[in-house]
């Protein structure tokens, strides 16, 4: 019995000598620390997610050790297997990519690939245009799947191989032809050409308009009566035009002060009606004074045109003849709203506090392109069925305005008199027509 028991722990002790041999073997010590790691898992990258057709994308694929086997692993775009490890899509869209590596499969990753832009056009939505009419150049690019975007906003457009001065809107000031083209990226479009002539219809009759100068300035405590009579008079009329002419403030100027000697201010607030009477006192209570003159129609107008681009502005003022006018003139201003600045106050309007903390100015005369007293129009332009046209591109100066996209610009028609016929006004890049 006692030699059989010893044989059977023999027998025991012999095999698991023979397994431990066979795992030392296998890992090359007896410890299980040399040769290949067991892999169990694999991680997927690659060189973009988001990409422009035509792009390449490298992808790599690691163990969970860190180990790169690449070139070893299998790259499956949408389930099919593609030949190493480069991939340029056929087309756009979206594409799902996996890897396998030995028994290992990784995390899928989506490669989207995006159409790209091939060429650029210029179109206008006419080929002729009169002078002072608003051009909407528009830049169209066609992406790789035929696709048609619109990239106005971000192209630069050129007209006769100089940069335009407004950027995609132009307001043209003589006649002829303008050649554009645009620029986007790479990318350069072929000539576009438009006809600009002077062939527009000059009405006979034209919307009757009125004109407040409102002489005025911070530190005059009356003028808040001023301000708050023309609030209600453009209130009560789209078709009333105030310029605030301040003095003895910070938006005092040069012009400012002319028009004060020309027609003698000797008091503040003081505000003219079309030049020829002033406005009967307390304001806010005789609006129908300025109102009056803005019904019924007029045989002569004004219209005006406008584009800005930062500080570029360009308009065109046409000056409409439905009757002969002798001595015609043409004054221009340069105005700007929403100007802050507090304003002393005597009255009860805007609360009736001794200051108005943060007052908002409006229709502050910056800048005048003509004499304040009117520049004389041509006789032979100053007839039935005629228009006069002036044309400006003005690069506006970084010290003369706060806020170059709230300018205003106001033109004003004068007689022989210097007493004003007609008025009309424009936003910066917006349209005001004869009526």
């Amino acid at each position: 019995m006692k030699i059989k028991n010893f044989t059977k722990v023999f027998l025991f002790v012999a095999i698991a000598a023979l397994f431990s041999c066979s795992s030392s073997e296998d890992n090359g010590d007896g410890n299980g620390g040399g040769g290949d790691v067991s892999t169990t898992s694999i991680s997927l990258t690659a060189s973009g997610l988001f990409v422009d057709f035509g792009t390449d994308v490298d992808f790599t694929v690691k163990t969970n050790d860190g180990t790169d086997v690449t070139a070893d692993a299998t790259i499956s775009i949408d389930g099919t297997a593609i030949a190493g490890a480069s991939y340029n899509a056929p087309q756009t869209g979206e594409y799902i990519v996996t890897a396998s590596y030995q028994d290992a499969i990784s995390s899928q990753i989506t490669v989207n690939v995006f159409p790209v832009i091939v060429s650029i056009a210029v179109e206008t939505a006419n080929t002729t245009y009169n002078i002072g009419e608003r051009i909407e150049y528009q830049v169209i690019a066609t992406d790789t799947d035929g696709n048609l975007n619109n990239i106005t906003s971000a192209a630069d457009m050129f007209l006769d191989g100089v940069a335009s001065f407004t950027g995609s809107t132009v307001i043209p000031g003589e006649i002829g032809t303008i050649e554009a083209y645009a620029t986007f990226s790479t990318h350069t479009s072929e000539a576009y050409t438009v006809m600009v002539e002077d062939s527009a219809t000059t009405p006979s009759s034209f919307q009757s308009r009125a004109l407040i100068e409102d002489y005025t300035g911070t530190w005059c405590g009356y003028c808040p009566r001023v301000s708050y009579g023309i609030e209600l008079s453009k209130e009560a009329s789209d078709n009333v035009v105030a310029v605030a002419v301040h003095n003895g403030d910070p938006m005092s100027n040069s012009f400012g002060s002319q028009m004060e000697n020309a027609v003698n201010i000797t008091g503040f607030p003081t505000a003219w009606i079309n030049r020829s009477a002033l406005w009967d006192f307390p304001e806010p209570n005789n609006v129908s004074q300025v109102t009056d003159l803005t019904l019924g129609s007029k045989s002569n107008g004004i219209a005006i045109n406008t584009a800005i681009k930062g500080n570029n502005l360009s308009f065109v003022v046409s000056v409409g003849f439905g009757e002969n006018v002798n001595g015609a003139k043409l004054v221009v201003f340069l105005l700007e709203n929403g100007l802050v600045y507090n304003q002393t106050n005597y009255t009860t309007y805007y609360g009736g506090g001794s200051t108005i903390n943060g007052f908002v100015h409006d229709h502050v005369l910056r800048h005048s392109f003509t004499s304040v007293l009117g520049d004389a129009i041509p006789a032979g332009e100053a007839v039935a069925g005629s228009s006069y046209k002036m044309h400006m591109d003005y690069a506006i100066p970084s010290n003369l305005m706060q806020n170059a996209s709230n300018s205003e610009i106001v033109a004003i028609l004068l007689d022989s008199n210097g007493q004003v016929i007609n008025v009309s006004k424009a936003n910066a890049g917006s349209f005001t027509g004869f009526n």
